[in-house]
């Protein structure tokens, strides 16, 4: 089996900007709280009365503007919490990265063990040759190199014992590598698949609240204009979205316009909310025109 040492540079890198990622990314929230405090502090010196309507019920701006700072900070709460989940993403990266300095460590001791076993080896070899010689060089009448004990034969027995101690630790360090390599491998797939969905997922629940939060604002802020929040925004977010306002779209009402206009006050949804999903601005164009044609 071919081992091969994986190379940390990649991931090293992705740790690094993942960490930079979150900690520019967690320093926006104490911003965003100084500024929504800010604008807490506008909504209290807002009126305290709706000139669009007299009864003492309507919404104010300063309720209004109340309102939106708890939605805003609802959205930096969802935002915080997708924050969280890249801090986890980033931190089951380390522990991958400390899986690999383990295959790495493995990997040196291997190589260790294998520059052991070939001195081991060479020794070996030389004892044979040296016990080879003694026995040629001996002649007939001289006693057998079995029978006379000799420092050589006990060199012999050493090296063998240190050729075969070598080997099984050679042996030992192959099959720990083999389990940790398959362990890497594991790591590396559990870690795309739970910490990346995870960070999915919380990208899932944060564009969710965030919608959530927007229609709430809308609704509160119509509630100025008289219309009250019916839902009705909710329905008109599907079909055309309310930060790209349409030709048949109105306008706020401006405290600048004429009174006979502003006695008539509209909203964002009042010409939206009538198209359904499948019935687009586009096709109640098209229909106008072909009214237009049919006429006397």
């Amino acid at each position: 089996m071919v081992h091969r040492a994986p190379d940390s540079r990649l991931l090293n890198n992705l740790i690094a900007h993942e960490k930079e990622y979150t900690k520019h990314f967690a320093a926006l929230f104490p911003i965003s709280h100084t500024a929504l405090a800010s604008l807490s502090a506008y909504a209290a010196a807002s009126p305290s009365t709706n000139p669009y309507h007299s009864s003492e019920a309507a919404t104010s701006p300063a309720q209004a503007v109340a309102a939106i700072v708890d939605v805003l900070a609802a959205a930096d709460d969802a935002l915080q919490k997708y924050n969280q989940a890249v801090e986890a993403w980033r931190e089951q990266l380390v522990s991958l990265k400390e899986l690999e300095d383990d295959v790495n460590a493995v990997l040196r001791d291997r190589e260790i063990l294998i520059t052991r076993l070939l001195k081991a080896s060479k020794s070996s070899k030389s004892s044979r040759d040296a016990r080879s010689s003694l026995l040629m060089n001996s002649g007939p009448g001289s006693a057998s190199f079995s029978s006379l004990p000799s420092t050589n034969s006990t060199a012999a027995g050493s090296t063998n014992s240190k050729l075969g101690q070598a080997q099984a630790e050679l042996q030992a360090c192959e099959a720990h590598l083999s389990a940790k390599e398959q362990e890497l491998e594991a790591r590396r797939i559990t870690v795309a698949r739970d910490g990346l969905g995870a960070r999915c997922r919380a990208l899932i629940d944060c564009g969710w609240v965030w919608g959530e939060m927007g229609k709430e604002g809308v609704r509160t802020l119509q509630a100025l204009s008289g219309v009250p929040g019916d839902g009705r925004a909710s329905k008109s977010s599907r079909s055309l979205s309310p930060s790209r306002p349409t030709g048949g779209q109105k306008p706020l009402v401006s405290p600048a316009l004429p009174p006979h206009l502003v006695n008539q006050p509209t909203s964002y949804s009042s010409d939206i909310s009538s198209l359904t999903p499948s019935q687009s601005a586009s096709q109640i164009a098209d229909q106008s025109v072909e009214t237009s044609h049919e006429g006397p």
